[in-house]
């Protein structure tokens, strides 16, 4: 299926609009010649160009951009399907599928001033975000003065814009005196400075370089306040029909790291069992396959991928249900949200952790596409949307009694 000959680029509502089914099938067909460029990609540090083309091709970047720009505006859960498939080729290629094309439904939460002046000439629009480091917004007349440096932003080389997170003071007129906020801040490739840094250890192919801001002005309807934006009813929201635009950002913004970490796995797992059927042992030259030890351990290791998987799209039906039906998440329920992407992380990463082992010295060298994987998901896995401390002790507080501190969460609780 060629999208390029279905999908309009005028920023009209498309004409044609794939189902998950055939936007997965699309990822699946790019895995061969994503496993050809990973290790390119790994040494680039940055997507090619052929790669970008190739998901605007497929039309994966139009996932959750609104139809009333020319996208899907698809279900949440589709991100997670397509991902997956791309992880089994390259990591850095699922990332930047995942957590950088779907921003476009952040923009879709934005003012409707911003979206109505962007969007019509940017249908086919990447967009990048930085909130690590930070920066500061100088309230002026009209807007806002940018100055500082945002680290982390993945995907940047081929970003149409990007939005940061920045910092500013509100004088109170209390005895509290002036309070720290935090407003989303819309930039146009003009308005920034890419900085190279970005030299990881996985997911190299990211390019999740600096964005550098010096004394620019952002007129206020390109900003909106973190607080509005993250909450159901955010600003843009009313211009579009499908929920994902006014659910609780925090309730969907995790999961955008689930499709990379399963994908990656996946790839991983494929790569030793292909090299592993054709090994034999260094000194004695017998059969690996035949060594009960590894048999056991590739079980164990397709098991822990299985069950997370079954987690992963058990969550994102719960969050589909919840939020087509405008059902408020409470309870133990909301715990989940955080919780089972840090349990399938561990998953995934006890999994990989355990293939690349076994290789032993030929699983080190640095284009061993086992290793590359390994790498890859150790990183995803270091994001602090899965830190395992910070997803399980809510869960736990619940348990015991202790209160949580977010009355959604410890008001009418079941604890099974």
């Amino acid at each position: 299926m060629a999208q390029t000959k279905k999908i309009r680029a005028d920023g009209a509502q498309p004409s044609y609009i794939p189902t998950r089914e055939e936007l997965v099938r699309e990822a699946r067909k790019l895995v061969p010649v994503l496993r050809e460029r990973a290790q390119a990609t790994d040494e680039r540090r940055t997507l090619p160009e052929e790669t970008v083309a190739d998901l605007k091709a497929a039309g994966i970047h139009k996932i959750f951009t609104p139809r009333r720009y020319g996208g899907f505006e698809m279900d949440w859960g589709a991100h997670v399907d397509v991902s997956r498939e791309l992880g089994r080729g390259c990591g850095s290629t699922s990332w930047v599928s995942s957590v950088v094309m779907s921003h476009t439904w952040m923009l879709g939460r934005f003012p409707a001033r911003a979206q109505e002046e962007f969007w019509p000439g940017h249908p086919d629009t990447i967009i990048a975000t930085a909130f690590a480091g930070g920066g500061t917004m100088e309230p002026v007349d009209g807007g806002f003065v940018l100055n500082g440096q945002w680290r982390f932003a993945s995907g940047v080389d081929h970003a149409d814009c990007a939005v940061v997170g920045g910092r500013y003071n509100i004088q109170g007129r209390s005895s509290e005196g002036s309070r720290v906020k935090f407003r989303m801040a819309q930039l146009l490739p003009e308005d920034y400075e890419i900085v190279d840094t970005w030299h990881a250890e996985g997911l190299k192919g990211t390019g999740s370089k600096d964005i550098l801001v010096k004394d620019v002005f952002v007129p206020e309807y390109r900003t909106v306040l973190s607080e509005e934006l993250a909450g159901a009813e955010p600003p843009g929201a009313k211009l579009h029909k499908s929920y994902i635009y006014r659910t609780e950002l925090g309730q969907l913004f995790y999961t955008l790291l689930c499709g990379p970490m399963l994908g990656t796995t996946r790839g991983g797992l494929e790569h030793y069992l292909e090299q592993t059927r054709e090994r034999t042992g260094q000194m004695f030259g017998e059969n690996v396959v035949e060594q009960v030890p590894v048999q056991i351990r590739v079980a164990e290791s397709y098991e822990e991928l299985r069950v997370a998987d079954l987690m992963i799209d058990s969550l994102m039906r719960f969050l589909h249900e919840a939020g087509s039906s405008g059902k408020k998440i409470r309870g133990i329920d909301r715990l989940r949200i955080r919780r089972e992407p840090a349990m399938a992380a561990k998953l995934c990463l006890s999994a990989i952790t355990r293939l690349a082992n076994m290789m032993g010295v030929t699983g080190q060298t640095g284009n061993n596409p086992v290793q590359r994987h390994y790498r890859d998901m150790r990183t995803i896995s270091t994001h602090g949307g899965l830190n395992w401390d910070t997803g399980m002790t809510p869960t736990g507080k619940l348990l015991l009694g202790v209160p949580t501190g977010d009355p959604l969460t410890d008001m009418g609780i079941e604890k099974s």
